[in-house]
Order: C-alpha cells, then structure tokens, then sequence
C-alpha cells in the first residue's frame, strides 16, 4: 500500500547513519553479509532512536576500518558513486577493511555505513489511515496496512454515537485477551464509520523495548478533531456531569426530609 501524494510535508525520509557494530567469529568470511543480516535487517519496521523514526528500508552499505569524516546524504553518495565509475580506470585500488578485537573478545568490530528510508511521524502531521477494529472508547486504524493509530472516544466528532445493540458478544483475540466484538461507531448522517480515516496525528512515543534484540516500540496517538474541539468537549463532559451529581445530591436530600417528615406523622 503506497502513501497517498499531497502538498503536506513528508513524513519519508532518507538518513545516512553511521554504526560501531559486531559481527560473529563466524562470520569473518563474508563480513559484509553478516552486518546486513544480524545488524541493519533486524531494523526493519522497529523504532530506531538514532533516525527518530520507524526504518522501512535500507541500502548503499559500506564498511569501514574508520568512522566516516563527513556523513554523507544519498544523493552525494549517488554522484560519488557516479564520478567513481567514470574514473575507474584511475581508481587506486581499494584500502583492505581491518576489523577490530577488543581484548580477548572473540567478536570483531567495524564501521557500517547504510541509507535509511525513515518514516517519522511528528505532531499534528495528517495520514490516511484503515479502520480495523472499533469499541465504545476508542477506534484502532492502520497506516500502510503497518503501524496502529488509536483514536480515543474523546478525540472523535461530538456528533458521533456508539451503535450498542449487539454489544456483549465476546470474541478472543489472538493474544488470548476478551474484546467485545458487537457495536461501532456512527457518524452524523447515520453512517457506520469504517473504511480509510483522514487522522491528525496528537501524540508519538518512540522508545526502545528493552530486549536486546533491536526491536523498537512506537505508539501513536490520532485525533479526527481539532484541540479546541477535544478542550470543548471535555469541558461540556465535565459540566454534564457537575449537574448529573448536584441531581444525584439534591434527590438523596430530598429523600432524607420525606422520611423523617412520615416518621413524624406516624408518631402523631
């Protein structure tokens, strides 16, 4: 599923990036193949904090004995490149890549060098995302058919309703939890809302998980209203239920005086 074009700012990027990495004893035969499979391969669709944003792709990797001076874009990889083919037969032959040991440690290190095709959502930026599941608080989207986007019940149209009519029909997940799978949402020309949603991005939070093994945890926040909207219908909520309690408050009282006064009466 290709992104939709628009006059928007992308939220595609390409970043060169530069690692200190290890590779196997193993597999000093062919050092190249394994940094791609143990070490650039793993990245792809994780959160990684050095490109702040999700690594769809890679290419133009290089190793080296050395850091790199001057990080360098695709673009001037591309023309260096080019001028490096069009001087081939003056080209001095290439420096042999020296990998290094640390102490006794049998694992050699060495600088790899990768394009990266990133793609990093930012605030208030808008994506085009699949309704995939819905409950009475939030509805659960994809972008690129990849990556989830919750919209919380508070961040919808005021003029949405829940449809509840067949809700109380469970249904496991995959990951063994219970969801309700019975009622959706409807829009306000009595639509069931599904289908692609134009989404305002409200919230990203982009952390590594923890394990070890390269794998990146990204969240996202969406909103289908404005901030102004969501502080309005807060505010509308909290003075709904401000009244429903003084209600509550004033029929307990009510109540209290009614007994006491056929207390009274019976005595008499």
């Amino acid at each position: 599923m290709a992104p939709e074009q628009s006059e928007e700012a992308s939220l595609f990027h390409s970043e060169r990036i530069s690692q200190y990495v290890c590779i196997p004893a193993s597999c000093l035969s062919d050092p190249f193949s394994a940094v791609c499979a143990t070490v650039l391969s793993p990245l792809l669709l994780t959160y990684f904090p050095p490109a702040k944003g999700v690594i769809l792709a890679y290419d133009d990797v290089e190793l080296s004995s050395t850091p790199p001076s001057v990080p360098e874009t695709a673009s001037k990889s591309r023309s260096k490149r080019a001028r490096n083919e069009s001087r081939s037969d003056k080209a001095e032959p290439a420096e042999p890549l020296l990998l290094r040991h640390v102490d006794e440690y049998a694992a050699p290190f060495v600088w790899a060098t990768a394009s990266f095709l990133v793609w990093r959502p930012v605030q208030n930026a808008y994506v085009h995302a699949h309704v995939t599941d819905q409950a009475k608080t939030h509805i659960t989207l994809a972008y690129l058919n990849t990556f989830p986007v919750s919209i919380l019940a508070s961040c919808m149209p005021s003029d949405w309703s829940w449809h509840s009519q067949e809700t109380g029909k469970m249904k496991r997940a995959w990951d063994g939890r219970l969801s309700d799978e019975g009622g959706w949402w409807v829009n306000d020309f009595g639509d069931k809302v599904e289908g692609d949603l134009r989404v305002r991005i409200r919230d990203v939070d982009g952390r590594m998980d923890g394990k070890g093994k390269g794998k990146g945890f990204l969240r996202i926040d969406g909103s289908l209203i404005s901030e102004e909207e969501i502080k309005a219908n807060a505010a509308q909520k909290r003075a709904r239920k401000t009244i429903a309690l003084r209600t509550q408050t004033a029929g307990q009282t009510n109540g209290d005086v009614m007994e006491i006064d056929s207390g009274s009466g019976s005595d008499d």
